[in-house]
């Protein structure tokens, strides 16, 4: 129970009439009066106040919460008084985990519910549990308020971003050019597999011509060679995935990324796996087949962390590569160092060919690249464009070293990187690189 404020107006008022005692003895008596009353009062607006056990609260969340997403709780709270309530509530979420309300003020009619939401939005994966939930209301006359503490223990876990995955997997179900229907196309031992738009050097044997006339561009028929195809993507967790980039820490963003390149993967029917390494290999899941094997790899993964290591890109390039020889897609996400970092990495790429296609993603910070554009004044911000430009210019030369050993190119900030990375492996099937 806790004093209100006109409470506390009252109490300062009879201890002045006591205060003036001093003066007019006839005061003494009146503030005497006073207090008579007011704690008759008080007595009766405790006995007056509506029961705790008029109250309940029930709290509903997702079991398995999405990292950098809004993810919605909901409090329900039933009142069984036959007269309104001016209510405050406050959760006990996870502390480590951001809310967008810390308590609720509202009024509660009699005999009925109210339904609050507010949304958590963790910047960190791994295992949370809420706390209980406290609520107090207004005394009948408004001289205290009563609390009531709820027990509701709850506990969560916060994985990579599911959202991303399931509004992936829709349209990978749905979407006409990322679809599962395929259609056996006489002749050519091939299935049918989407529709794309031409890309210079492709076959204009393969022309749709009606799909051509309804889109108003040329449009190709992609054809899938009948084989299992594999791929394996790794995953950086070296002392560069530390660092927040965005809200997320670079592994954060990279770990999204890959997990949409999987789901894909795996949803084209191919055989996926996923390694995560820094100083050694830290988790190895072989490939397999089948939608359902994402979920054992979001529970592999979910408590790995990136750590404050030099990652050994040939060590771990070539023990993911021995654990599984048949010639793969191996995906390496990372971020480019200094020019000893990426020359080991250069080293660890040049290693997968030719048995293996390596394929190279790094993320681009953008804040890099708008030091590098904005014109600098004064003597700290031309140093600042200096680094940039330097950063930049190292990035370009490690890239053309990795073209021309062979090995594909994606780099770009992490907003994109789940979306470029899913069309780049979609045109890496269309045109039958592996």
């Amino acid at each position: 129970m806790t004093a209100s404020k006109t409470l506390y107006i009252l109490l300062v008022v009879a201890s002045l009439l006591f205060l003036l005692q001093f003066l007019l003895p006839q005061a003494g008596v009146a503030a005497l009066a006073i207090d008579g009353v007011l704690l008759a009062v008080l007595v009766a607006d405790y006995f007056m106040t509506v029961p705790a056990s008029a109250l309940s609260v029930q709290r509903a969340v997702a079991e398995r919460l999405s990292i950098g997403r809004d993810n919605q709780v909901t409090i329900e709270v039933f009142s069984q008084a036959k007269e309104s309530l001016k209510l405050r509530l406050r959760d006990s979420y996870p502390l480590p985990i951001d809310a967008d309300v810390q308590e609720f003020d509202f009024e509660l009619a009699p005999n009925s519910k109210a339904i609050l939401n507010y949304n958590l939005k963790p910047v960190r994966r791994g295992a949370f549990e809420f706390g209980d939930i406290a609520a107090r209301y207004k005394s009948r006359f408004g001289l205290f308020w009563r609390q009531v503490i709820f027990p509701a223990p709850h506990k969560v876990r916060v994985y990579s971003d599911l959202k991303a995955l399931q509004e992936l997997s829709v349209k990978l179900a749905h979407s006409s050019e990322f679809g599962d229907l395929k259609v056996r196309k006489r002749g050519q031992g091939t299935d049918f597999a989407s529709l794309r738009e031409y890309i210079s050097g492709d076959d204009v044997r393969s022309m749709d011509w009606k799909a051509t006339a309804r889109r108003d561009k040329p449009v190709l028929r992609v054809y899938e060679v009948d084989k299992e195809q594999a791929m394996m993507v790794l995953v950086d967790a070296g002392r560069m995935m530390v660092s927040d980039l965005d809200g997320l820490t670079r592994f954060d963003h990279a770990l999204n990324a890959a997990l949409s390149l999987v789901l894909t993967g795996l949803m084209r029917n191919d055989q996926v796996g996923l390694g995560i390494f820094a100083d050694k290999p830290i988790l190895f899941m072989p490939p397999r087949r089948g939608k359902a094997y994402i979920s054992r790899i979001l529970e592999a993964c979910c408590d790995v962390f990136p750590k404050m290591v030099e990652p050994d890109y040939l060590g771990a390039l070539s023990y993911f590569a021995g654990a599984h020889k048949s010639r793969s897609l191996m995906v390496v996400i990372t971020d480019l160092t200094d020019p000893t970092g990426s020359q080991t990495l250069l080293s660890g790429l040049a290693s997968l060919s030719p048995r293996h296609l390596p394929f190279c993603v790094t993320l681009r910070d953008r804040k890099v690249d708008r030091v590098a554009d904005d014109s600098a004044s004064d003597l700290d911000e031309i140093m600042k464009k200096a680094v940039a430009n330097d950063l930049i210019a190292q990035r370009e030369l490690a890239f053309s070293h990795l073209v021309r050993r062979g090995c594909l190119i994606l780099d770009c900030p992490p907003q994109e990187l789940s979306t470029k990375l899913v069309d780049k492996y979609l045109e890496i099937k269309a045109r039958a690189l592996l």
